[in-house]
């Protein structure tokens, strides 16, 4: 676990759990932590799925029946057993990665794949955490190590508590509306009642969708707490917002890529699909400003 501390706030870095977040918080006035990212309950724990954030690479979300066709190749990914018979969120959330860098303030882990079981082809991953008296940025980067070209996306997948009071801000102005396997069918222009223009609680709603086009960064507040997360994502050209009624948390999670656009006849100019030539990268940085501090 490596700690950092900038001003009132706190980070962990859990790098043995899918180089997740495990915290990520800030000293109140009255001695109390003010949770700004579902903290996770055990420390020792490897599941990412516990963790206050984890990282999405080489896609994001669904992947329909694990399976899609890239230049003449079949590409057969095994299914998770929360999405089966899909594959989900890649491998970078289901792997360890080793620190190549730890101080009071920041920190950066990576993960080198073989090209074995998950993904056929050989990558490598950075994530940095730099945390300062106002934001945390988390940077990912993935260059391709393969022979040949390959498809890629990255993602973050932060869980924030207390759904039952928050509210959200922001542009989004056109919604994947989801199949009942949880894949996006088409793209259209959001109604009222998803429309977070204005701002709307996170409570009633049940969402589990891919929005894009999206301007500026989206703001989280809570009713009952006078601290707030603003998020920036400059190359997150779509956010996925999961609000699941049965659970306390819902996530916000500024993506590149369309889930399931492996198999998706759109553009790139619709999916945010890369493919990357080999020793390409590409990067994603998100940055949570607190305000209120």
């Amino acid at each position: 676990m490596i700690e950092l501390k900038a001003g009132r706030l706190h980070a962990l870095v859990a790098p043995h759990a899918g180089g997740s977040l495990a915290r990520f918080e800030a000293a109140t006035f009255d001695t109390k932590n003010a949770a700004l990212m579902r903290p996770a309950p055990d420390l020792a724990s490897t599941d990412p799925l516990t963790m206050a954030c984890y990282p999405l690479l080489p896609f994001v979300g669904r992947v329909a029946f694990g399976h899609f066709r890239f230049e003449g190749r079949d590409v057969t990914l095994p299914p998770h057993p929360i999405s089966a018979p899909h594959a989900l969120h890649g491998i970078g959330w289901q792997r360890p990665w080793s620190v190549t860098a730890a101080g009071d303030r920041t920190a950066t882990i990576a993960l080198d794949h073989d090209g074995g079981a998950g993904w056929p082809w050989r990558f490598r991953a950075q994530q940095t955490f730099a945390l300062d008296e106002m934001n945390l940025t988390q940077t990912l980067t993935i260059t391709n190590r393969d022979d040949t070209s390959m498809p890629a996306g990255l993602g973050v997948h932060p869980f924030f508590p207390n759904r039952q009071t928050a509210r959200m801000t922001g542009d989004l102005p056109l919604i994947w509306e989801s199949s009942a396997n949880g894949l996006p069918t088409n793209r259209v222009d959001v109604i009222a009642v998803r429309n977070f223009a204005h701002g709307r609680r996170i409570a009633p709603l049940t969402l589990d969708n891919c929005f894009s086009g999206g301007r500026g960064p989206i703001d989280i507040h809570w009713d009952d707490e006078a601290l707030g997360i603003r998020i920036h994502g400059r190359e997150a050209g779509h956010t996925v917002v999961y609000t699941p009624q049965a659970e306390d948390f819902f996530c916000v999670e500024p993506v590149t890529i369309v889930p399931n656009a492996f198999n998706r006849q759109e553009g790139p100019d619709v999916t945010g699909l890369r493919v990357l030539a080999p020793d390409e990268t590409m990067s994603l940085t998100v940055r949570y400003e607190v305000l209120g501090l």
